[in-house]
């Protein structure tokens, strides 16, 4: 009897950890429409001049921007670390569709989207590249750092001085 009422508990509670499981699979892939407009969305972010230049937009509203962001600090290669985080986003034959530059200084890269709807895609979304992590964010608007400032932030302008 004590076996057989152990059986029922135990089926019983695999049921409830399967549905668990079904729902929750259901419930990760969030609608973009259930965001809050303001969630996952930096309203102004300052670049470096030489950023505006390589993605090819200029100082003010964006509608296509992502900054994807790491935790990690002093990435040596955030150029590819960056865009093996792309490719695991959109798939390795649409890469060559996006421009990149990073700011190594903040582990920033920057992607500009071929359109406005791909970067409402990335937004609110992370992918692990090895063991670090991208975060990816909207940019509403973008301003470029004081030309002095940017200038003096590379670290062989420091070993110059």
């Amino acid at each position: 009897m004590f076996h057989t009422v152990y059986c029922l508990v135990c089926t019983g509670l695999i049921i409830i950890l399967i549905c668990f499981i079904l729902f929750s699979a259901c419930s990760l892939d969030m609608a973009l429409r259930s965001l809050q407009p303001n969630a996952f969305v930096r309203e102004e972010l300052t670049m470096g001049h030489h950023i505006f230049t390589y993605l090819g937009i200029q100082e003010g509203p964006q509608s296509r921007l992502v900054v994807a962001w790491s935790p990690s600090a002093n990435l040596n290669d955030l150029f590819m670390f960056g865009a093996r985080a792309l490719e695991r986003m959109v798939d390795s034959p649409r890469v060559q569709d996006y421009r990149i530059a990073v700011d190594p200084e903040r582990s920033f890269v920057f992607i500009v989207r071929p359109d406005e709807h791909g970067a409402q895609f990335l937004r609110a979304r992370y992918v692990s590249v090895s063991d670090i992590k991208f975060f990816f964010e909207l940019v509403r608007n973008s301003k470029k750092i004081l030309f002095h400032d940017d200038n003096n932030r590379h670290p062989r302008v420091y070993w110059w001085i």
